[in-house]
C-alpha cells in the first residue's frame, strides 16, 4: 500500500471508531440520566403492576415467600424499617432510604402473599 491508501485506511480506521465511541458515550449517557426508580423484588415475584419512571414509583407483585423472608428481604436492602402498622390484615413498613420513604404493604392473597412497595421523596 502506498502512502496515499494508507491515510485514507487509517482516517477511515479513526472515523468509524470516533462514531463508535460518540454513540457509546450517548447510550451511556441516556442510561444514567434515566428517571426510572429501580425497587427490589423478592425471587420469583408475580408482578401486576409496575410504575417506576418517576417519583412516586409503585410495584405491585404476588409472591408465596413468607412475610417473615419478605420482611428479611426489604431490610437487607433498606436496613431497618422506622415504623410498622398492622391495618385490616395488612402489615405496612416504612422504610427511609436516602431521600426516599418506601412503604411495603404486606397482605395474604389465598396462599400468596401480595407486596406493594411505594416509593417518594422523603416529606421536608
Amino acid at each position: 500500500m502506498n502512502n496515499n491508501n494508507r491515510s485514507k485506511v487509517s482516517l477511515l480506521l479513526s472515523i468509524i471508531l470516533l462514531s463508535f465511541s460518540a454513540s457509546t458515550y450517548a447510550l451511556a449517557d441516556r442510561e444514567a440520566n434515566t428517571n426510572s426508580v429501580v425497587i427490589p423484588m423478592i425471587t420469583n415475584a408475580q408482578v401486576f403492576a409496575k410504575f417506576t419512571d418517576e417519583l412516586p414509583a409503585v410495584v405491585n407483585y404476588f409472591t408465596r415467600a413468607t412475610q417473615e423472608q419478605i420482611i428479611d428481604f426489604y431490610q437487607q436492602h433498606y436496613g431497618e424499617f422506622l415504623s410498622q402498622e398492622k391495618k385490616r390484615g395488612r402489615l405496612t413498613l416504612t422504610y427511609q432510604h436516602k431521600k426516599q420513604r418506601v412503604r411495603v404493604v404486606i397482605s395474604e392473597q389465598n396462599s400468596k402473599r401480595q407486596v406493594d412497595i411505594i416509593v417518594e421523596l422523603k416529606d421536608k
